[in-house]
């Protein structure tokens, strides 16, 4: 039922990307720096009593949906260039099907971070707008729905901190791809 909207393989292919390009496995301290880090940066900050405002939720909001169009034209580009990449079968020179290979896996690599930096900008769009539903009663069944607001917040700051390294990974790619092409 939910198949058509499953984001598991973004998620799941981005973590796939983490890897080693050596060995081809599973490379912890990117695990640690995509994942553990914003965890402990945004429990930090939520220690320290960085709160969100209105006008940070409102410059988020605005931040990420610019993002988000930007990326989606990036993804375009991406796809474009890899149907442009030569047709490796006539090509005989093993070193120029080498290249072509690592070409297209970087392609492929940047195509799914692109794509899981779409995922993390909804998402945070989606829970930035709920943070505007200001709650007038805190207390619900015993429950204090006013924490519900320190938990928004650090997993907003969460997904904004692993945005920012995802971004960052995706402009070293890119420029790794174009850097091969111009030198």
């Amino acid at each position: 039922m939910f198949a058509k909207i499953s984001v598991a393989g973004i998620v799941k292919d981005h973590i796939s990307t983490l890897k080693n390009n050596r060995t081809d496995k599973i490379h912890y301290p990117d695990i640690f720096l995509f994942f553990c880090l914003p965890a402990i940066l945004s429990s930090l900050m939520l220690y320290a009593g960085v709160l969100l405002t209105d006008s940070l939720v409102n410059g988020l909001i605005t931040s990420f949906s610019i993002f988000s169009a930007l990326l989606f034209n990036l993804l375009l580009l991406v796809y474009s260039i890899a149907e442009k990449n030569p047709d490796s079968t006539k090509i005989t020179d093993q070193l120029e099907i080498k290249k072509n290979a690592q070409r297209r896996e970087l392609l492929r690599e940047i195509y799914i971070n692109v794509s899981f930096s779409i995922l993390i900008s909804t998402i945070s769009v989606v829970i930035l707008l709920t943070y505007f539903l200001k709650i007038s009663n805190c207390f619900f069944w015993k429950v204090n729905l006013c924490s519900f607001q320190w938990l928004l917040a650090a997993i907003l700051y969460y997904l904004s901190i692993q945005f920012l390294l995802t971004l960052f990974m995706v402009l070293k790619r890119i420029y790794k791809l174009l850097a091969k092409a111009f030198g």
